[in-house]
């Protein structure tokens, strides 16, 4: 998409200069060849490096505005600490299943209503990141989170623009000993909801920390409150939307994973 976008903008300066002018000058040559450049970028690994070959960089762009960036899966640490040959394990030992993976994620992310988790949320829009802090509910059914917020937020024209989104979890530990490190790291795509969605009151009914935002008095009866709750649910569709998150791939880090025998850092995917 950014590649489009250069390009679009190349091709429209190089019909205006050639519309201006009777004939072909140098900086419609020069035009030319930068459409042509664009045209022609390669994909590169994330570790390559501007080799004396390259053309001119102008200030401002980056190796993502032209190529796209490639990771080498095979050699990063967190593959070798996932799978590879590393202290303690032999290559593809101390790996739980995926059934146990998940188990593990839920133990430590899981529990709906108050039991929500916070998060550290990340998107990006136009190469620029952003991150918040969100509260979000994991549904154990249907393994996607759950958020509730007002609208017209940063975070969600970054989602409405851009819906991958990388989120982080963890528990605070002792840096010098990390005994109790924890932290679950979530890469996805995000939807939202608004007002008019049919799921939009189920969800805040099942499974979102609502009710607080309710007041509902501590002597109403039963009826008052379920009368209050409803009218807070219905008040709040206009101005709150509630983003789904459907996970890509989940990677859990657990210092007490190594009392089982297993590796610290272990990773689920659908």
């Amino acid at each position: 998409m950014q590649n489009e976008k250069i390009m679009l903008v190349l091709t429209c300066a190089l019909c205006l200069t050639i519309t201006g002018c009777g004939s072909i000058s140098a900086d419609t040559i020069a035009a030319q060849e930068k459409v042509e450049s664009v045209l022609q970028a390669k994909t590169v690994i994330a570790a390559a490096e501007v080799d004396s070959g390259h053309p001119e960089i102008e200030p401002g762009l980056s190796c993502n505005d032209c190529h796209e960036i490639k990771l080498d899966a095979q050699t990063t640490a967190t593959q070798v600490y996932l799978f590879g040959q590393s202290p303690g394990h032999d290559e593809g030992e101390g790996v739980y299943s995926k059934e146990r993976v998940w188990d593990k994620i839920e133990k430590a992310i899981g529990g709906i209503k108050h039991d929500s988790k916070t998060f550290i949320l990340a998107t990006s829009l136009n190469n620029v990141p952003l991150s918040t802090t969100c509260e979000w509910t994991l549904d154990p059914k249907t393994k996607k989170l759950y958020g509730f917020h007002e609208a017209g937020t940063e975070k969600l024209r970054h989602i409405e623009a851009n819906p991958n989104v990388s989120m982080n979890f963890h528990k605070e530990f002792d840096s010098e000993t990390f005994k109790d490190f924890l932290c679950v790291q979530i890469r996805g795509t995000a939807r939202l909801l608004d007002g008019n969605d049919p799921d939009f009151e189920r969800i805040m009914i099942e499974l979102l920390p609502y009710e607080f935002g309710a007041r509902v008095p501590a002597e109403a009866t039963p009826e008052q409150r379920e009368e209050r709750l409803k009218q807070f649910r219905q008040g709040v569709k206009d101005v709150f939307v509630i983003s789904e998150i459907t996970p890509t791939q989940i990677t859990i880090a657990n210092q007490h994973f190594r009392a089982e025998g297993m590796r610290v850092y272990q990773r689920w995917t659908p």
